[in-house]
């Protein structure tokens, strides 16, 4: 919620949106039943919500003197809000700020932070913020939510920002929310409008470790650390993002760099030396960051081709993170390298049983060569597709991504199980060659061998097979 207004609901409003109280409300003698009017319906940009209490029990909406309730923690959880319940005061707390389900598993991942239960210390929380800010991070002091939010609003840049708030504006933009001292208003309130605090939050409370693990998840998007992706599939604009994004492509082949320089002659010898007939150009700018065990990878050209599929999955209920990261594909072609720009489209699912289940939801729109296939396949549909994961799939093959990386980009030439050794081989040798060649200071070619699985019909292109 913007600033000027409170971020509580006041006890009145949670009357009207909580359906457990609602309705005993009705039996003052103001009200009798021939006014409520059930089988109320609701849809979410197009999808039915079936709201349930905190409990999971079935929370219908109703119809009282023209008005319509709707129950306030399945209409939150529809429009991804966070909400909390205050019994002891009546108040809903309701904050746009959605929670990030897999933020313990984003930590470990990408910054080798423990997973953190019960009560969490100002020790191990300031050690989490060093592994996410380097040695200089500030410390956490005290024991409280309020003493962390403190540190990682320091630790992100904002101490300025809360310093240069009014004491007017700190008291409004923490209106409501509970635990704050006017002292703390002001690092609450830049923490809450940066998004890396939640207005659901008792900042007076002891600090637990879900809480503090949102709390650093927040700090490390706002730090441009976190997932780099356009949107869900779900979203409404996503087909615009993705075309906008594909726009603002550039071919960095091209761009008089040393290390891409160094690479295309190293992709050159490994080729010469029939280590691989082709390789993918890619830059970390646009490394999506998802987590491996839910993503899947989907390569193509055209980028009506992502649109469409992203469309169709919609169509079919499927939702994910949705990134694009340009790739220029490189191929030996009639005895010379070419170079094309392509994409790899990747989807951070909701769950492993949602990845797992992407071939088969998917692939007869992707593919041009199905026998007897029941839909019409979508536009720029190869008779080849391919898609990946660097984490084991169900029907998928395994295979080998050997990564060669110099500064920020890098070369993928993929290999089979059996020519594997023979690949790592010269791409070492080469990798050696130029490494003892390049000038002082240059940065390093760094190689290495990662587990890839494929689908079936990219595995049988690499071995040779049209299909």
């Amino acid at each position: 919620m913007k600033k000027k207004f409170s971020r509580v609901l006041s006890t009145v409003l949670a009357v009207c949106l909580t359906a457990a109280i609602a309705i005993p409300a009705l039996a003052d003698g103001n009200s009798t039943l021939s006014e409520l009017f059930r089988g109320v319906t609701v849809y979410v940009d197009g999808a039915k919500v079936e709201p349930k209490n905190a409990a999971g029990e079935p929370a219908e909406p109703f119809i009282v003197d023209n008005s319509t309730y709707l129950p306030a923690r399945a209409i939150s959880d529809a429009l991804g809000a966070e909400i909390s319940w205050d019994e002891a005061t009546y108040n809903v707390y309701i904050d746009t700020l959605k929670a990030d389900p897999k933020a313990a598993e984003y930590l470990t991942e990408y910054f080798e932070i423990e997973a953190m239960t019960g009560t969490v210390s100002a020790e191990t929380y300031t050690a989490a913020l060093t592994s996410i800010f380097g040695e200089d991070a500030v410390a956490m002091t005290g024991t409280t939510l309020v003493d962390a939010v403190k540190a990682t609003v320091e630790n992100c840049g904002l101490k300025a920002v809360a310093a240069a708030y009014t004491a007017e504006i700190a008291t409004a933009s923490t209106n409501g929310v509970k635990g704050v001292s006017e002292a703390d208003a002001a690092a609450v309130a830049a923490a809450l409008d940066a998004a890396v605090a939640s207005g659901t939050w008792d900042y007076a409370a002891e600090l637990d470790g879900e809480t503090a693990t949102q709390l650093l998840m927040n700090a490390v998007n706002f730090a441009g650390m976190g997932r780099n992706y356009l949107g869900n599939i779900s979203d409404t604009d996503i087909s615009a993002k993705l075309t906008a994004a594909f726009g603002a492509f550039y071919d960095f082949h091209d761009l008089n760099n040393e290390s891409i320089a160094n690479l295309w002659k190293l992709g050159e010898t490994i080729v010469d030396r029939k280590a691989t007939t082709g390789f993918g150009l890619c830059s970390s700018d646009y490394d999506a960051k998802f987590l491996n065990k839910y993503t899947v990878q989907y390569s193509h050209s055209d980028i009506d081709h992502a649109v469409q599929l992203v469309t169709i999955m919609k169509s079919l209920g499927i939702d994910a993170k949705v990134a694009l990261e340009p790739k220029v594909s490189i191929y030996l072609w009639d005895g010379h390298l070419n170079a094309g720009m392509e994409y790899n489209l990747r989807f951070e699912f909701n769950s492993v049983e949602d990845k797992d289940a992407f071939h088969a939801q998917t692939v007869n729109y992707v593919s041009r060569t199905i026998e007897n296939n029941p839909v019409t396949p979508i536009k720029g549909a190869w008779i080849t597709p391919c898609y990946n994961s660097y984490v084991e799939v169900e029907d998928f093959v395994h295979i080998y991504d050997n990564v060669i990386t110099c500064g920020k980009y890098s070369l993928h030439p993929f290999s089979l199980p059996d020519n594997v050794e023979s690949v790592t081989t010269v791409v070492n040798e080469v990798a050696a060659e130029f490494n003892a060649n390049a000038a002082e200071g240059a940065d390093q070619i760094v190689t290495e061998v990662k587990d890839l699985w494929c689908n079936a019909a990219f595995f049988r292109y690499l071995g040779g097979e049209n299909q």
